[in-house]
């Protein structure tokens, strides 16, 4: 495996180099290749192909236990650390997981399956679950080196060695997970936490390096131009989740004024589909599609909108028992034109008011525009004339009109695409990702949470 080769060698040869600082802790490339050589020893050599889940409370340990499955020639299964003990034992008994690593207890539950996994396997992964048991699918080693190769095309100034990654997720979320493969992978230092802490954060990157990445989720971001202050050692920014508003932009190229601003549109299974550098996409638009990503709209309206199939070297393996598909359905309705792609938003988010389609997420799109709204959601209540109506569910420090936000809206939507209700709220619910939970505010506004 290239990633395994690549980690001795910068041992070898790059031996005092940091390959990892989390929190307060520096492990160098020699030392964690020591560690990995260590921890690999004593895993079994009797029952292999070997298949380990692996749920750690510190991102150091389980970078550790990841690399010394990798090296047994077995496959890690990346599992949450915040999963119930509920969750994790129905996933363990649902995909036959045979043996488990928790922090400093390795144990074997059951037998060693015999599945055949894919080869060039780097990982099992799991899709978030948040409607039931979250789906298995496979990373292969291929597809995150043709991401890399991507993301390296991106940096500005950040192609040597010197430079680190930041990311400051769980190891669990695809994207942090990413970072510090990315990292490992070209000899540079990935800087995470373990307790997640803006501040400190921004205060470890102004004293440790002069020329770093940032890759947040949108709710990262929210944090930083609260809690940090300007900072030049950012050279760029890479944003995975939903898109950032135009205000929301302008005050992060204030706060870090060297960094390119890079919003990425992907998924888990997908990798990478579009990029948008320093909001220059149109704005409706999730940026221009990568060179190496083929779309296929399929089963479009009358406006060209249809179902969004994906197909790149990026993509994942595919899901756990499933027989691997060359297109990847995203689950999104989205249009293209002129390389620049453009979403409307879930399939299962599609409202129909009086017989016509609405996507929420264009709406939202124009609704966080307003001057004083923070983050926005639609909601659907049914309704007896419409079969349903929307209600739009904001956050924001001031009240704001529903007659302003109607005359404001009228400019860019059709009128039956305007929210029949305004609810300013406290707080609204979020993803691990940073996106609004459309699904959990959908069950608050039916409960009555939400006051009118």
């Amino acid at each position: 495996m290239e990633l395994l080769k690549r980690i001795e060698h910068y041992a070898k040869t790059e031996a005092q180099r940091v390959a990892l600082y989390i929190d307060d802790e520096q492990l160098n490339y020699a030392a964690l290749h020591e560690r990995v050589k260590d921890a690999a020893s004593r895993l079994p050599e009797y029952d292999l192909p070997l298949n380990v889940a692996l749920s750690f409370s510190r991102i150091q340990d389980f970078v550790v236990a990841y690399l010394a499955v990798l090296s047994k020639g077995g496959t890690p299964w990346v599992m949450d650390t915040n999963w119930s003990a509920a969750r994790k034992k129905a996933l363990y008994e649902t995909y036959d997981i045979p043996y488990l690593w928790e922090d400093e207890t390795f144990y074997q539950r059951q037998k060693q399956f015999r599945k055949s996994l894919a080869s060039g396997v780097l990982h099992v992964g799991f899709t978030s679950g948040t409607t039931g048991l979250p789906k298995a699918f496979l990373r292969d080693e291929a597809s995150w080196i043709a991401s890399f190769e991507q993301n390296e095309k991106l940096m500005t100034r950040g192609r040597g060695k010197n430079h680190t990654l930041v990311a400051l997720g769980p190891y669990a979320h695809s994207l942090t997970l990413y970072v510090v493969i990315y990292a490992l992978f070209y000899g540079r230092t990935f800087l995470g936490q373990n307790d997640y802490h803006i501040e400190r954060c921004a205060s470890r990157i102004a004293d440790y390096t002069d020329n770093c990445s940032l890759f947040l989720v949108p709710t990262m971001v929210y944090d930083w131009l609260q809690h940090a202050s300007q900072n030049n050692h950012v050279s760029e920014v890479f944003i995975s989740g939903d898109k950032l508003t135009e205000q929301r932009h302008r005050l992060l190229k204030r706060t870090l004024p060297s960094a390119a601003i890079y919003e990425f549109f992907g998924t888990s299974e997908a990798s990478f589909i579009s990029v948008n550098m320093n909001q220059t996409a149109p704005l409706n638009s999730v940026g221009k599609v990568f060179s190496n990503v083929q779309i296929d709209i399929r089963h479009q309206d009358e406006k060209g909108i249809g179902q969004l199939f994906v197909k790149s070297p990026m993509t994942f393996s595919g899901y756990l028992g499933d027989v691997a598909s060359q297109w990847i359905k995203t689950g999104d309705y989205a249009h293209l034109k002129e390389d620049y792609l453009y979403l409307h938003g879930r399939l299962q988010d599609r409202l129909i008011i009086g017989g016509k389609n609405v996507y929420p997420s264009v709406v939202e799109q124009q609704l966080k525009q307003l001057e004083g709204v923070q983050d926005v959601i639609i909601v659907r209540q049914p309704h007896t004339k419409f079969g349903e109506v929307a209600v739009a569910l904001y956050t924001g420090i001031q009240i704001i009109s529903y007659r302003h936000m109607r005359t404001q809206l009228e400019k860019v939507v059709s009128r039956y695409e305007i929210p029949s209700k305004w609810i300013r709220v406290e707080k609204l619910p979020y993803t691990s990702s940073g996106k609004v939970s459309r699904r959990i505010a959908q069950h608050l506004y039916e409960g009555g949470d939400f006051n009118e």
